[in-house]
């Protein structure tokens, strides 16, 4: 049996690493990782899946006695584990990096355009 103070710890820690690592906005852990979608990987989608239930299943008493505390556990040190890795601001970096490659690159294009413009008229 989980103890509900503690998997609800674990919640507020994953919606708070959610928010500093993915800058993900969200008033509930569910909204987040709806948020997230294919930023996630799989492999972490379905973690979260399994955490989205049990949080589900907590509410209810009988149903939080039939849960899984390893695979529980599990899900949440894998999302974490992966949460861990993210630099937010290598993100920034990289996102403003190719920003401005598909500028350089349309604006070589548009030279590459006039001038065969120019030698054809």
């Amino acid at each position: 049996m989980i103890d509900p103070t503690e998997f609800q710890i674990k919640v507020t820690r994953l919606h708070a690493a959610l928010t500093d690592k993915m800058n993900l906005r969200g008033k509930s852990l569910e909204a987040q990782i709806r948020r997230a979608g294919r930023r996630l990987p799989r492999h972490q989608r379905r973690a979260a899946a399994i955490v989205l239930g049990a949080q589900d299943w907590m509410c209810h008493p009988k149903l939080a006695r039939v849960l899984d505390r390893t695979t529980v556990n599990t899900a949440f040190a894998d999302l974490h584990a992966h949460l861990d890795r993210l630099d937010p601001k290598e993100a920034r970096r990289t996102a403003l990096l190719r920003l401005l490659g598909g500028i350089v690159l349309n604006l070589m294009a548009l030279g590459f355009l006039i001038y065969a413009l120019m030698h054809w008229i």
